[in-house]
């Protein structure tokens, strides 16, 4: 088959964006690609959307947009798409983050029509006339009057959700595509929204990983000598993000309140320098962003518990990531996380704003190896249960299949 992923850049979130399905696809015999605005690697199959010198100008479209509290709405990229080989030759083409100042809403209708189409909903956009996550808002369902999160990402000046969000139900009214979703939980919301509740064909296929590149319990010692990490050393591994979805301010009051009984290391992802504060009290050894697997697996694999309190989420990768490590991971309620981690038999939920509880659940982890192992084990045997690549792979392999001949008839 010819296979066509569309996203706007490839290897920041290539575990899920398509890029690391389309080099596995070209390995099986299949002609699959991924046209992108933003290339940063260099696979052959990864075609660039724009030449150096029309960044400056899609930064003038992003401006633009925002200047007028509007998203998706003027950018040309996808009538520059359409006339690439590698659209016109396609027997499904898959779309990913295209709200990423890539593609035209008002351009999809064409897009999905020439095309067998399938859409993965990475996140709620498609559905809200404004935000990515509405955290907490209902108004998504009523049409997004009113806005309270204008200044989130993808920033409005005025309040110009309601219109955002008509037109989004006027050009989704004409689609006739498949939806992917990862989790329940965004299949819910798909299927409440007033905007996409007609879909019919929503497929939920979580994410899969290569579990066999993510080490067990037994690894943690060879991880920890890499990085001079002691022994008795109880290691809290988190992801270090100032973003409002992924819940760090609450893992900093935690440190704050923390009082262990044990030594403890800090081990942390993302962005490098924003614990300095908690030296004295704590070992820090923080990673800007990885995109090595080795070091990323060595990271998991060293550390006692994962921390992932996201205050929105429509999956968690590294969720299962630290599930496929052995290791237990603690998450806050109201997003995809206790579903994916399937808590609280596997993962542990805290109350979102429970400092002391938060605090309690480290200690009793900490106190208590040999739970941290028993949801470790668990979570690995529930990670090989339902997280499977290969799965995830031939799921998609199978919808694109049947998507195609579907068309053609």
């Amino acid at each position: 088959m010819k296979i066509t992923h569309i996203n706007n850049t490839d290897l920041p979130g290539s575990r899920f964006n398509g890029h690391d399905l389309q080099l596995d696809m070209n390995q099986n015999g299949h002609e699959a690609y991924q046209i992108v605005a933003e290339k940063l690697g260099h696979d052959e199959h990864t075609i660039s959307l724009l030449k150096s010198e029309e960044h400056t100008i899609r930064k003038l479209f992003m401006e633009f947009e925002e200047r007028l509290s509007m998203h998706s709405l003027i950018y040309p990229y996808g009538r520059k798409i359409m006339e690439l080989r590698e659209f016109r030759e396609a027997d499904v083409v898959h779309y990913h983050l295209i709200h990423n100042y890539l593609i035209s809403l008002f351009d999809f209708e064409e897009m999905t029509t020439q095309k067998p189409s399938v859409w993965t909903l990475h996140d709620p956009w498609a559905f809200t006339g404004h935000c990515v996550y509405p955290l907490g808002c209902d108004k998504w369902k009523s049409g997004c009057h009113s806005c309270p999160q204008l200044d989130t990402i993808f920033p409005m000046k005025y309040d110009k959700a309601f219109q955002m969000w008509e037109i989004k139900k006027e050009v989704y009214s004409k689609l006739d595509l498949d939806i992917v979703v990862a989790s329940k939980f965004m299949y819910d919301l798909v299927k409440s929204s007033p905007l996409t509740s007609h879909f019919e064909r929503v497929h939920l296929i979580p994410f899969g990983i290569k579990l066999d590149k993510y080490n067990s319990i037994e690894s943690k010692n060879i991880s920890r000598k890499q990085w001079n990490i002691p022994e008795d050393h109880f290691v809290i591994a988190f992801r270090a993000d100032r973003s409002k979805f992924k819940g760090y301010s609450y893992i900093l009051e935690m440190l704050d309140k923390l009082v262990p009984n044990r030594k403890v290391t800090i081990l942390t992802v993302g962005e490098s320098g924003l614990l300095n504060k908690y030296k004295s009290k704590y070992n820090i050894i923080d990673f800007d962003w990885i995109t090595d697997d080795l070091h990323m697996t060595q990271f998991y694999a060293a550390c006692d518990v994962f921390l992932m309190p996201s205050t929105a989420e429509a999956f968690g990768l590294m969720a299962i990531e630290a599930m496929a490590s052995s290791r237990p991971i603690i998450v806050f309620p109201d997003t995809s996380l206790p579903e994916v981690t399937f808590a609280p038999e596997c993962g542990i939920v805290v109350e979102k704003g429970d400092t002391t509880g938060f605090c309690n659940v480290i200690n009793e982890l900490m106190n208590n190896p040999r739970e941290c192992e028993r949801r470790g084990r668990l979570g690995r045997q529930l990670a090989e249960k339902n997280y499977s690549y290969d799965v995830y792979y031939q799921k998609l392999m199978d919808l694109y299949k049947e998507v195609s001949k579907r068309k053609k008839k």
